[in-house]
């Protein structure tokens, strides 16, 4: 189970309850209230309802027929529909994220804005005026629509393998008898493989320390086309791989490139995609869906 996080709400200040306060307290506070309500307006104020109109459904969220008509609008000024097969009544929201959401959907944007800017989840709580603990849960949500969204990825012709290794949250890390933690890829080391062909690109997790031949395969097998060039090092967990979906092997030493200009590496592009997993926000976002 995941661990509860509890914060203080940051539409408060330290002089919000008092019964005297200075005149600078008060400015502070009144400014903190003007700023919150900003970040944070009604969704009758925000002409949200005037832009969801402007879409159709392209069917009945619910049984998924086409026949439909207008039904009239919520108090929030948003078009309802009634399905004429099963005879419920929806929105342009119904199934969604943002179905009986209560912050406009401009925040949402504002947040999705930030997270892909790798911006830290303590900067975008202070930039919205939100808790932490609120916007690990409205991240927890975007991640957890965007769940399965690599299912049908079939990277093919040149693709690019290799691995990454990210630390596992301090809680996680085991250590030896002696009290020390264990050194280079370990247990404590959650290995990542990447494949990418120049278009798409595929990410999972193939457990801790170096990875197997089987979880290798187990894992790649169904997004690389049989038949493909594998661009790779010489990692030996790679072999089944290659020999299960008869791919082309082109394999380089990566320690031999050290050194060598990124326009010349053989590697690079996959090099890429390690360095941009890397970056500490990402990392996290990534690792927190899966």
């Amino acid at each position: 189970m995941k661990e509860n996080i509890y914060s203080r709400s940051r539409r408060r200040t330290p002089w919000t309850d008092k019964t005297s306060v200075t005149p600078l307290e008060s400015f502070l506070d009144n400014h903190a209230a003007e700023e919150y309500s900003h970040r944070h307006p009604h969704i009758s104020d925000t002409r949200e309802s005037e832009f969801l109109n402007t879409f159709e459904p392209s069917g009945c969220p619910y049984c998924g027929k086409e026949r439909y008509k207008r039904f009239g609008y919520l108090r929030t000024g948003l078009r309802r529909y009634r399905c004429l097969e099963c005879g419920k009544t929806f929105t342009i929201l119904t199934g969604t994220l943002f179905e009986n959401h209560k912050q406009p959907i401009s925040e949402w944007i504002d947040t999705c804005l930030e997270l892909f800017s790798e911006q830290s989840f303590e900067a975008i709580s202070k930039a919205n005026r939100k808790a932490y603990n609120t916007t690990r849960y409205w991240i927890d949500k975007i991640f957890l629509a965007l769940r399965g969204t690599q299912d049908g990825i079939m990277l093919s012709g040149n693709v690019y393998l290799d691995e990454t290794y990210l630390k596992v949250i301090k809680r996680d890390v085991e250590r030896r008898s002696d009290g020390k933690e264990y050194r280079g890829i370990s247990r404590n080391q959650i290995c990542i493989g990447i494949a990418y062909d120049g278009i798409h690109v595929y990410c999972c997790i193939l457990g801790h320390g170096k990875p197997s031949q089987k979880s290798v395969f187990e894992r790649f097998k169904d997004h690389i086309a049989l038949g493909s060039t594998l661009i790779h090092d010489k990692e030996k967990a790679h072999k089944k791989l290659v020999q299960e979906l008869e791919l082309k092997s082109m394999e380089y030493d990566s320690k031999g490139l050290k050194g060598v200009p990124d326009s010349e590496n053989p590697l690079d592009p996959i090099n890429r995609r390690c360095y941009e997993l890397q970056r500490p926000h990402a990392a996290a976002s990534w690792l927190q869906q899966r």
